[in-house]
Parts: C-alpha cells; sequence; structure tokens
C-alpha cells in the first residue's frame, strides 16, 4: 500500500469527537481521534456513549469547523440526522459532519445519510482504498477553512449569553487577533476590562484530577446558586512537534451540559505555557456576556509556574499526596500564592501525612503563625465520589474566598458543611480489591499442587506394580521402605481419593445410580438404550489405571456432582424440568411477553431469558428525541418502570418453581432488579387478594390514587396473549401495601423473596474494575436506595407521590418524612408531573430535584 503523507493544515482546526449514544465501542474513534491530533488538529474528545444533543452544545460552544462520530449501535440513521436538524436550527450549518461504523453502516444507508446533508461517512471499503491517514486527510482537507475572521451579529448578541456569539468571539480573537482589532480591542487587555465578576483559577500538576474537581465545582455551584450562571475557560497544551491538542477536559465534565453553563476548551499553541496568550481577552469576553462566575482551569504545571494568579481573583492549586519527599513542597511556587490548596486522591496512601505536610509548609510560606496549622486552608479531596465531605468543605471555602475578595456576599450565603475529612467509601473492602487476583493465584497454586501429587501418586503407582513383578526377589523390602517413605508425600484426601476409584467405576456400572439431595434419595439409570438396543452409559469414567493419571483427572475434571464440579453440581441431570431456554427481548414489554407466552405454550417449565435494549442497559430514560427513540426496544424490550417489569412476565407466576428468570443487564442490575423483585411480590398480593375476595379494595386504591385525580390507569397495550392468565396486571400502576394492610404485605413480601427464581446476570463490576468503563455509577446502582433515603430525610421533602431517576420510579410515601424507603415502584410517572398535576408549585424544590438528579 502507499504510504500516505499527512495533510498539511492551513488553518487552525478544531473539530469534536465522541462515539455515539448507547454505544461502548472507542477503539475506533480514540485511533481516528489521535490520527487527527497528530496531523495538527486540535480535538474536543467526549468519549464513548453521547448524545447528539450534547455532541451540538459542545460543538458549538468549541466553535468547531467538524463533527467526527463512530457508530457501531445501529441507530445511525436517527442519530446523524438528528445530528445535522440540530446543527441547522441552531445556524450552524457551516459545521461538518463526519462518521463511521464499519459494516453496520450499509452502503444504501450511506447514500441515504450524504443525500440528507451529511459530510461523509465512512466504509470498510474507503478504509482499503485511503487509509486511515488517507481518511484523516480528507475529513482535515474538507474542514481545513477559517473562522472568525469577520463578525457579523455576535457582537450585539453575546451580551445576552447566546453561546454561538460567545464562542465566535473567542474564535476570532484567538485565530485573528489583527483582523478583527477595532471590533476586539475592548477585550484584547486582560487589564482593561474591569468588573466585580469573579474569576476562579484552578491550576496543578498533571493528573491531580483537576477537571474533575472543576466538575464537581460546577455541580455545587447551580446547585447552591439557581439564579447564577457560569463559564469555564479549560486550557490543554499544543503538542511542539505536530501543532495538535487533546482538549480533553470535556470527558470529565458531566455538569456542563446544561443552560447556565458555558464551556470553552483552549490550546495553549505554543510550548512550556499552561495558559493560552489570549487567555485574558476571553475572560474578558466571558465578563461582559455577565456569567456570574468564571472558572479558568490551566493544563498540567510544573513546580514554577504561577501564571494562574495573574488572570483570577482566587486561585486553587490541586496536587495529590505523591508529590515526593517533604522538601518538594519547598519548590512548589504556587504554595507562595494559592488562595486555597486541594490534596485530590484523598484516598491513596499517605494522604493524611501529606495535609499535615502541606499546611505547614502552607503556613510558613504565607507566613501564618498567629494561626494554628490545622486552621490553614489545605483540604483532602476525592472528587471521583459522590457527596464527597473534603470536596463540599473546599467548594465552601472557595466561595467564601470569592465573596471576600470581591466584596460580593451572595456567594457567601451557603450552609455550613460537615465536618470532617474525606474518606473513601468502599464498595469491595481495601482488603479485596486484589480479590480477582488472588482467585487466579489460588487457581495456580492449586494446579501446581495437582500435578506435585499426581507425580508422586505415579512414582507410588510404578513402585506396587513393581512389588508384585519382584514379590519373590531380594528388592521386594527395598521396594517396600521406598513406597512407605513415598506415601508420605500423598494427602490424606488423595489417598481416600485413590482407595475409592474401583468402587466409583462400580458405581457407574450398575443399572441406577443411588445418590442424596437435602437427605431424600434419588436413583437414576446410569445408561440409555438406543434403537438398536446398545447400552449407552451416562456417565464414562475414564480407562486410566496409572494412579497419577487418575488422581489428576479426579483432581482436575471428575465426574458430575463431584469436586471440582466442572460438568455440575448433580451426579445427573435433573429430571423434571425442561432445560429449553425461552429467549425474548424486543419492543415494548407486552410485545416481549407475548413473545414469551409464545415460546412456552404447552411447555412443562417457563425459562425465561430476558435481554434489554440499549436504552435500559444505560438506564437512560424512553425519548421522542431520535437518537434515543431510534433504540428504543431495538435489539432489546425497554423496560423503565415497575408497570413495565409487571407487563413484561404477566401471566407467568415468578414464585413457581417450575418458572426462572434470567436478565443480561448492566449498570441499572439494582434497579432492574427491584423492578422483578416487587413485580414477584405484587404477584403474591394479586393471589391473595382473590382467594380472599378483597377485590373491592383495589378498586378502592384505584378510586384514590388515580380516578379522584384525574389520572388515566396504566393498561396491558393489545390484547393479553394465549396461556397468559393475567396474573400481574391486577395491580398494574398499584404495589401491594397500597391495598392490603401492612401486616399482610410483609408477610406476602417475605414469602415471595424466599421464592422467587431469577438471576440478574450484571457485568457492572467486572466493566467498572477491569476496564473502567462502566456505563452506569457502580455507586449509585448499589447504594442507590440508602443515598434516595438519606437526601429526602435530610431534605424533610414530605407529600411526594413518587420518585424519578432517569426513568425509574423508586419510591413511594405517604405525608410524613421519610423515614424508611423500599424499592416499591408506582403509577408511571414522577413525582414533578404529580406536582403539576396537583396545581402545586414546584419552583421552590427543583433546586434541590437538580442537586439530587446531578448527583445521581
Amino acid at each position: 500500500m502507499q504510504i500516505v503523507k499527512p495533510y498539511q493544515l492551513k488553518h487552525k482546526v478544531r473539530l469534536v469527537t465522541a462515539g455515539s449514544l448507547f454505544d461502548g465501542h472507542d477503539a475506533a474513534i480514540n485511533i481516528m481521534r489521535r490520527i487527527l491530533q497528530s496531523t495538527g488538529a486540535e480535538i474536543i474528545h467526549l468519549g464513548h456513549n453521547r448524545s447528539v444533543e450534547e455532541i451540538v452544545n459542545t460543538a458549538i460552544q468549541e466553535d468547531v469547523q467538524g463533527i467526527a462520530i463512530t457508530s457501531y449501535q445501529g441507530g445511525h440513521n436517527e442519530y446523524f440526522k438528528y445530528m445535522y436538524d440540530l446543527l441547522k436550527a441552531q445556524g450552524a450549518e457551516h459545521i461538518k459532519i463526519f462518521g463511521g461504523g464499519g459494516g453496520t453502516i450499509l452502503p444504501s444507508e450511506i447514500e441515504s445519510l450524504h443525500d440528507y446533508g451529511i459530510t461523509r461517512i465512512y466504509s470498510p471499503d474507503d478504509g482499503r482504498e485511503m487509509g486511515l491517514q488517507g481518511m484523516i486527510n480528507d475529513v482535515l482537507q474538507q474542514c481545513d477553512f477559517p473562522i472568525g475572521q469577520h463578525l457579523n451579529g455576535e457582537l450585539t448578541h453575546f451580551k445576552e449569553q447566546d453561546k454561538k456569539s460567545i464562542a465566535r468571539l473567542i474564535t476570532a480573537l484567538e485565530n485573528f487577533p489583527n483582523d478583527n482589532n477595532a471590533s476586539l480591542q475592548q477585550f484584547s487587555d486582560s487589564n482593561t476590562q474591569q468588573s466585580d465578576i469573579p474569576v476562579l483559577g484552578i491550576t496543578g500538576t498533571g493528573g491531580a484530577g483537576k477537571s474533575s474537581l472543576v466538575d464537581e465545582i460546577i455541580r455545587r455551584f447551580l446547585r447552591n446558586y439557581p439564579e447564577k450562571s457560569i463559564a469555564i475557560i479549560s486550557v490543554d497544551p499544543s503538542k511542539r512537534k505536530t501543532g495538535g491538542a487533546l482538549l480533553g477536559d470535556r470527558i470529565r465534565m458531566n455538569a456542563v451540559n446544561h443552560e447556565r453553563v458555558y464551556m470553552r476548551s483552549l490550546a495553549t499553541r505554543q510550548s512550556n505555557l499552561s495558559v493560552s496568550k489570549h487567555i485574558g481577552g476571553a475572560v474578558n469576553i466571558l465578563k461582559t456576556a455577565g456569567y456570574d462566575l468564571i472558572i479558568l482551569e490551566t493544563s498540567g504545571i510544573g513546580q514554577s509556574d504561577t501564571q494562574i494568579v495573574d488572570h483570577s481573583d482566587v486561585s486553587l492549586y490541586v496536587m495529590t499526596p505523591e508529590y515526593g519527599a517533604a522538601t518538594q513542597l519547598e519548590k512548589i511556587d504556587m504554595l507562595d500564592f494559592a488562595d486555597i490548596v486541594a490534596i485530590n486522591k484523598f484516598d491513596k496512601r499517605g494522604s493524611l501525612d501529606a495535609l499535615r505536610d502541606v499546611k505547614k509548609q502552607y503556613q510558613r510560606n504565607h507566613n501564618l503563625w498567629s494561626q494554628p496549622t490545622d486552621e490553614m486552608p489545605v483540604y483532602g479531596t476525592i472528587a471521583s465520589q459522590f457527596n464527597d465531605v473534603g470536596t463540599n468543605q473546599l467548594f465552601y471555602a472557595l466561595m467564601q474566598k470569592v465573596a471576600q475578595k470581591t466584596e460580593n456576599e451572595a456567594f457567601a450565603q451557603l450552609e455550613t458543611p460537615q465536618a470532617g475529612e474525606s474518606e473513601k467509601i468502599y464498595i469491595i473492602p481495601p482488603k479485596r480489591v486484589r480479590y480477582l487476583s488472588e482467585i487466579a493465584e489460588n487457581n495456580r497454586r492449586y494446579d501446581q499442587a495437582v500435578e506435585q501429587q499426581a507425580a508422586t501418586a505415579r512414582k507410588l503407582f510404578a513402585l506396587a506394580e513393581s512389588k508384585k513383578i519382584l514379590a519373590d526377589s531380594t528388592a521386594a523390602d527395598l521396594l517396600q521402605a521406598k513406597y512407605d517413605d513415598l506415601q508420605q508425600d500423598l494427602t490424606r484426601e488423595n489417598k481416600e481419593l485413590l482407595a475409592q476409584w474401583e468402587d466409583l467405576k462400580k458405581a457407574y456400572a450398575a443399572d441406577e445410580f443411588i445418590y442424596h439431595v437435602r437427605k431424600r434419595e434419588i436413583r437414576v439409570p446410569t445408561y440409555t438404550t438406543s434403537l438398536s438396543h446398545s447400552r449407552i452409559p451416562r456417565v464414562v469414567l475414564p480407562k486410566y489405571e496409572d494412579w497419577g493419571e487418575i488422581l489428576r483427572w479426579s483432581r482436575q475434571e471428575n465426574v458430575p456432582g463431584r469436586f471440582p464440579f466442572t460438568a455440575g453440581v448433580f451426579p445427573f441431570k435433573r429430571k423434571g424440568e425442561d432445560p429449553t431456554r425461552m429467549f425474548a427481548g424486543e419492543g415494548a414489554p407486552e410485545r416481549t411477553n407475548r413473545r414469551f407466552h409464545y415460546l412456552s405454550l404447552g411447555m412443562p417449565a417457563n425459562r425465561l431469558s430476558t435481554a434489554f435494549d440499549s436504552v435500559t442497559l444505560y438506564g437512560e430514560d424512553p425519548d421522542h428525541r431520535p437518537d434515543i427513540y431510534g433504540k428504543v426496544g431495538n435489539s432489546g424490550v425497554n423496560v423503565s418502570s415497575l408497570n413495565d417489569a409487571k407487563k413484561l412476565y404477566s401471566g407467568f407466576d415468578l414464585c413457581n418453581p417450575k418458572t426462572s428468570v434470567s436478565m443480561t443487564i448492566n449498570g441499572p442490575a439494582a434497579t432492574v432488579c427491584a423492578f422483578f423483585m416487587n413485580a414477584a411480590i405484587d404477584q403474591q398480593c394479586e393471589l391473595y387478594i382473590k382467594e380472599n375476595g378483597l377485590e373491592h379494595l383495589v378498586k378502592a386504591a384505584f378510586k384514590k390514587h388515580y380516578d379522584d385525580k384525574g389520572i388515566a390507569r396504566p393498561t396491558y397495550h393489545g390484547a393479553i396473549p394465549e396461556g397468559n392468565d393475567g396474573l400481574g396486571l391486577m395491580l398494574l400502576g398499584l404495589t401491594g401495601d397500597q391495598v392490603l394492610e401492612a401486616d399482610t404485605y410483609q408477610q406476602l413480601k417475605a414469602k415471595a423473596l424466599n421464592a422467587v427464581r431469577g438471576t440478574v446476570q450484571a457485568d457492572i463490576l467486572k466493566e467498572d474494575q477491569a476496564q473502567n468503563t462502566c456505563i452506569f455509577s457502580t455507586d449509585f446502582s448499589l447504594k442507590l436506595m440508602g443515598d434516595v433515603q438519606e437526601y429526602f430525610t435530610h431534605n424533610k421533602v414530605k407529600n411526594f407521590y413518587s420518585v424519578s431517576i432517569s426513568g425509574y420510579h423508586i419510591a413511594e410515601a405517604g405525608a410524613n418524612p421519610i423515614t424508611q424507603l423500599s424499592f416499591t415502584l408506582a403509577n408511571g410517572f414522577t413525582f414533578v408531573e404529580y406536582y403539576l398535576s396537583r396545581g402545586m408549585n414546584i419552583d421552590d424544590f427543583a433546586p434541590n430535584l437538580s442537586f439530587f438528579f446531578s448527583n445521581g
């Protein structure tokens, strides 16, 4: 193949790169954006699983020439067209869209997307003909045009916090400061713009977690100041060799996609500096636009860099406990100038020692001898942890310092945070963090021990056979002595195993095999008969004679029902349950329910295996938005509430021993498990209601919760399929505790939880630990109910009907403050909708609601 040389850019080209929503494949986009960078482009990388709305908002705020997307999730037609429509609606048709998805995107679909207005979708054929660099050259060549050279109405609209106008002004200042000299003169000097709008400068060493900490600060700012807006300028270094740059801070910024937030990433475009030379002008543009707080984040700095203090009113220095010897602290110039210091990643070893040493150094550098060392503004933080105590204290201290330096008391009006220091909340105990390695090491030790024992058994077998041959010779005594000495190396368990070998062969050679399970005797035929009346053993033992081979096979494979259980935990397959796996999952719950009943009709047992769609797998709300709508019920069933789970498994008694359910899920595993458990509980409540003639209580509950409030009752859409007796649908929209007495409900709940059979196969821990690409927070999924309970109890929330987190309705409460929450789900609408339906004012509650969702 001919070597393709990189394209030589004539202008500065900026692109947004990302993987599409519901797409966990990021290898391709990472390769492409690295080649884009090495060819000289500035890349704003968002990572995978990104929505169209987020990508378009980013592209406009970053004022890019192009967007490059990989999409392997099958919803590319809706995804790319929706992106084009959104860009057009916001007057950003100049932004070109590029995409690829291997063989996922068909040639006919590529042609359709090109006709719609998508700039280029690359196919595998393009890759073979052009090569990776050739495709990158094509992207950059089409994006190599100037932006910001001519200003139109931007100077008129940017003061209204029009993000497109703000972005274009910053681009003009960065790319063509001379061409727009008259228009941009008012912003060009960082000292000419005097205002009381504070600038918080955040700097620190590379990899200290500055972006994650900034994200947490933004979250808390939006929560505590519901009327204020915030702007962020994030600087990353340009490559000296190629001129390209990875502007990757947005990948850590989960709170910036908000109407009150503007973010712009800048490359330094020069070496050995932590900020762009246009940073002052960019800050002035944001000040004039009227943002209430501006955060300026630098690229990673060394010990001597203090540029941030020239552009900020309050400076925060972020470091980690791993700075080396204590004498290294004396070399850090920022400790002379920083108003506040954060020691992030405080869960690392030596953090408390680092906190003590940094406080002492800060005291020395600032000559604060009259104040106790403990009162120095140095905070240990774990930015990656939900509601971190240290991060709360840091935010409080920052806002107090901002209020003090700018004499703006509005920033000081905060509740005093909880005392104490950051402490890592472990999902897996620290001593078990290496549990996967421990398992592997244990298995290797076991294999090694088996080989050693097998070798010993082989020698013993050789000696035993030799004794038989030389029984009458003078060597017999010598052989016996050697045999007695060597058998001391064989463990008692292995001696017994070899001694029982002949008995085991006889047991499987008999007509019937007898074993016991839970004190019950079970007799199973050991053979089957072929059509020619041949006797075929159901279990065949190896014909080994050598003790070493027998021992190795017994310890590594063995027969079914015996350690190490490689062939199953019972000696023979169970009778009385058909092993057929009934796999289904597509569309709405009703559609999959009909498929389940079709597959199980007339079968002696129900083994329901459920596939969920990517919307459910990623914990998203079903939505008419095209990039979501295109994947709802696609390649799996969509389940977003308890009602959906009830409809999905209606007609199957989930507590019947002959019914088992398998659910393959990911991040929302705990929530889906809650749906399943509560569906089973409410089924038992329905059976109890029918047996005791309590249907009138159900009618009364529906009247109270629906009819009297003018709310439509949820229903099973479509005809009930053959085989579905309606079990699970009587309480559709209600839960058993809304109908039955508390004691009765608790008894039925206990009965259901003891009888229900099902598995939730979640790869969540594997993804979170092995690949660090978990699509939904492990902490959230495992601590869901604890966080909900703590939040609503702390905020004394009363009189709400149901709580919704990302579409999952998870709590039901009465008029009293919550003291205990369960996974009770109801009614299919959020408590916001309930408030509005009752004519109540949600405005006062909205800030707390926003806080909870943003931190959930």
